[in-house]
């Protein structure tokens, strides 16, 4: 018995290693630019704690928009590292809440400001791979979002009619992303910097 409870142990404490240096890739501020559009995310670590159970380690993040050098979606801010599993994202300016399942793939909620989704709770379906170290494939898949949240939490019979309304995003739903900051090192010298906010 005692072998087992170690073993448990043991595979417990390795796949959280594992999952905090999965994190460890995705963390930093990584920017889109194409014409006059420059999308930017941040994100860093974050848990969310449970009453009974063990916190999860997971992603949170906030993002901008910026079109013809105008400021459309700013929701990079001071995020809090730890939440409980009954909070608000949004209340703790967390706009991307995410989980790496590996060392190259996560998967998240996000919450678009301007186009609400599921009244707001955000939607599920957003998907990042890093292709390298610094760059990341960024998508947004709006119709498995609602169909997870419809299918998931309600019945055939139940199931609001206008959560089903395909909405689209504020923000751009597939593109490649360069790392521009990581760990407090920016690395924006080729791009403009008057485009990039890291707030």
């Amino acid at each position: 018995m005692k072998n087992i409870i170690l073993f448990l142990a043991t595979m417990l404490i390795s796949i959280a290693a594992f999952s905090q240096s999965y994190r460890d890739k995705f963390v930093g501020t990584w920017v889109y630019e194409s014409n006059d559009t420059v999308f930017t995310i941040k994100l860093q670590k974050g848990e969310l704690t449970y009453a009974n159970m063990p916190n999860d380690k997971c992603l949170f993040g906030g993002y901008s928009l910026k079109v013809g050098g105008v400021m459309k979606e700013n929701y990079i801010n001071i995020m809090l590292t730890t939440i409980t599993q009954d909070s608000y994202p949004l209340s703790s300016n967390i706009y991307i809440k995410g989980w790496a399942f590996s060392d190259f793939y996560a998967g998240f909620i996000f919450f678009d400001q301007r186009i609400k989704h599921l009244k707001g709770k955000g939607i599920l379906g957003g998907d990042m791979r890093l292709l390298t170290s610094n760059t990341l494939k960024w998508t947004l898949d709006e119709e498995y979002g609602l169909w997870h949240a419809c299918e998931g939490e309600y019945d055939d019979e139940n199931a609001p009619e206008h959560e089903w309304e395909i909405k689209g995003f504020s923000v751009p739903t597939n593109v490649i992303m360069t790392k521009v900051q990581d760990g407090g090192v920016d690395n924006s010298k080729d791009l403009n910097p008057n485009s990039i906010p890291l707030n």
